[in-house]
């Protein structure tokens, strides 16, 4: 039912033409005007969220810039306490009778100006000995009041009542005491002391201008719509720009409700005969709050920009949509059915196809992307037939390599002689490694196996060949324990020390020592194959592991992986396979001095087990430091 409502019957035998322009005029007019309410609700409460953002932290600026005037008239009054005992203390006889010394009184006052010139948020300052005298700034605030009348002011007698601690009076007008009475001052008294004794000496006031805190709301201030004000606890200004409402109450009874209830908090309310956005923020000292003022027509004026310019886009999408309509159909419709054709064809199995590309919209990149897409699986799909083609040859390669007829016969023939001489031993340990070297050499099919395993290979293929050549060479292997159980491809190690033997050694006409190691090296697996054999002609050396490079049965002293004959598998195809399974990152890197021997240094990923083919645990032993200098 709700279907046939969505679908009437009279649109189902309508051109497609009319069915487009049927649902895709409301699918653009009704998300327009929901776009543009929506939009409008947004952006103002984005606008205000931000607004209240700024005005809470330009409060914070403006408070901590009045908390740092406090704390300056504060540090004034410390400065002084000392400056004053000083002058008073070293002018103990300045006061004759409760006259004033002219001397006492031209230091004090120079104390009290050099004070306001450190201390510039401080615009006013006074101090009133026992017998009432009154040092001040300003002629103004000496000439203020007479010496009786001075020490019955609410001020003096409240300072009285304190030890010496710092009193902050409220902010108000006073006609004594400050240079312009009209002005409001916000006052600080301190009781001075004697620092040794105790005893009294006088009162300090300090005086700070209202004009001086309400002039940082100017430099701090939102802008020219926006207003600040500080009112106390009861909702009285204590400090405006506008000087008619300084030091009254707020005149919105509303707002000074709210004001009175308020904390670090925002409302959009009717104050003040329009719509405002306040912002209150705590004021730790004397208990005021910062007000904040926006109105809130201004703040919303862009949005309703807007959305009016939505509502106009709005009736230009009417307009064209009753034209574009009849062009979708034919433009859009057909080339996507036609995508969606090939797409199937393509899960099918079918990667020969390829669309027309015959615009440059993106209908044209999607068919250019997908003649792309196909393009590329057909080249990733090459890719790994040909790495996998690579990786049989080089493995066949390898065995062809180890299990040559050669190696076999020359250890048949060892055998045979070893027998006739009746060394049963000999035979008997000789015939045990060939058969554990062949083991090793075809692992079962594994590409990879342990360390420990490739070296009990090595140690059965060296223990064969010392035994032919017992007047050429000797060996040593040397590996860490702790890369025992690393992964490693196998005879990575057995054609570098094959061809060490019989390129590097057995043609350098005197008996050699043939060197093999590993360990840790960082991240890495390091082994390192060496001799002292005839070593590599320096032009030569740089040419080995290039593809192209030099013939591999050339003599490359133990870091020759060519083999005794034109089969051998090669040092570039013993580095080609490692960077084909490991990556770029690992393989050969050669060092050779001519007459001197020549050592390669294999590096592999320092991988325990799990690389290629889970290493058996039960094979991973402890490795050992071995030389053998003869066959017993």
């Amino acid at each position: 039912m709700i279907l046939e409502w969505l679908y009437p019957y009279w649109l189902r035998n309508q051109v497609i033409r009319n069915k487009i322009i049927a649902i895709y005029i409301p699918l653009i007019i009704v998300p327009l005007l929901v776009l543009g309410f929506a939009s409008n609700r947004i952006y103002s409460n984005a606008i205000v969220d931000k607004t209240i953002s700024n005005v809470t932290d330009n409060s914070s600026l403006i408070i901590t810039r009045i908390n740092g005037m406090l704390k300056n008239a504060e540090s004034c009054a410390n400065s002084l306490t000392i400056n004053l005992n000083r002058v008073i203390q070293d002018n103990h006889n300045g006061e004759l009778n409760g006259e004033r010394s002219l001397q006492l009184s031209t230091l004090i006052t120079n104390q009290l100006s050099f004070a306001l010139l450190v201390f510039p948020d401080v615009e006013s300052a006074a101090f009133i000995d026992n017998n009432g005298n009154i040092y001040g700034t300003s002629a103004n605030i000496e000439a203020s009041l007479s010496p009786e009348v001075v020490l019955q002011t609410p001020i003096i007698r409240q300072i009285e009542q304190t030890s010496g601690q710092n009193i902050w009076f409220p902010m108000e007008r006073r006609s004594y005491l400050t240079v312009n009475g009209a002005a409001p001052v916000l006052s600080l008294g301190k009781r001075i002391n004697n620092i040794n004794t105790g005893q009294e000496l006088g009162r300090l006031v300090l005086n700070i201008k209202e004009s001086a805190l309400s002039s940082i709301f100017g430099k701090i201030g939102t802008g020219e719509q926006g207003s600040y004000m500080l009112t106390d606890p009861s909702g009285m200004v204590v400090s405006t720009p506008d000087a008619t409402k300084l030091l009254k109450p707020i005149e919105d009874t509303v707002l000074r409700d709210w004001v009175q209830t308020a904390k670090d908090q925002s409302v959009i309310g009717r104050f003040q005969s329009s719509k405002q956005l306040v912002v209150s923020s705590e004021m730790d000292k004397f208990g005021w709050k910062m007000i904040s003022m926006e109105p809130y027509t201004k703040l919303t004026e862009d949005s309703r920009k807007i959305t009016m310019l939505i509502a106009f886009i709005g009736l230009l999408c009417f307009l064209f949509a009753l034209m574009g309509a009849g062009i979708l159909n034919r433009l859009i419709a057909r080339p996507i059915v036609l995508l969606t054709k090939n797409m199937k064809l393509v899960k099918e199995g079918n990667l020969s196809l390829r669309l027309p590309v015959r615009t440059n919209d993106e209908l044209g990149l999607l068919a250019s992307g997908f003649n792309t897409m196909i393009a590329r699986i057909n080249q990733l799909l090459d890719n790994v037939r040909f790495e996998q083609k690579k990786k049989r040859e080089y493995e066949l390669a390898l065995i062809q390599s180890q299990i040559k007829p050669h190696f076999l016969y020359n250890t048949l023939d060892v055998i045979y002689t070893l027998a006739e001489f009746g060394r049963v031993k000999d035979v008997q340990r000789t015939t045990k490694s060939l058969a554990d070297y062949y083991r090793i050499v075809l692992s079962k099919g594994r590409e990879a196996i342990v360390l420990q395993d490739e070296l009990q290979g090595l140690r059965d293929y060296l223990g064969i060949q010392r035994l032919r050549y017992a007047d050429i060479f000797d060996y040593q292997i040397d590996v860490q324990p702790d890369v025992m159980s690393c992964t490693v491809l196998k005879l990575t190690l057995q054609p570098l020390v094959e061809n060490a033997i019989y390129h590097g050694l057995k043609t350098k006409g005197s008996f050699g020592h043939l060197w093999v190691s590993g360990c840790r090296e960082g991240d890495y697996l390091e082994l390192r194959v060496r001799d002292d054999g005839v070593g590599i002609p320096p032009e030569r050396l740089p040419l080995l592991l290039k593809p192209g490079g030099l013939d591999e049965e050339a003599h490359i002293g133990a870091v020759s992986a060519a083999g005794n004959s034109g089969s051998s598998f090669g040092l570039r195809s013993v580095d080609s396979r490692i960077k084909l399974y490991f990556g770029e990152e690992y393989g050969l890197t050669i060092n050779s001095e001519l007459g001197a021997g020549t050592e390669i240094f294999v590096r592999l990923p320092l991988a325990f087990g799990g690389m290629l083919n889970e290493p058996d645990p039960a094979r991973v032993t402890e490795g050992r430091s071995e030389k053998r200098e003869g066959v017993e």
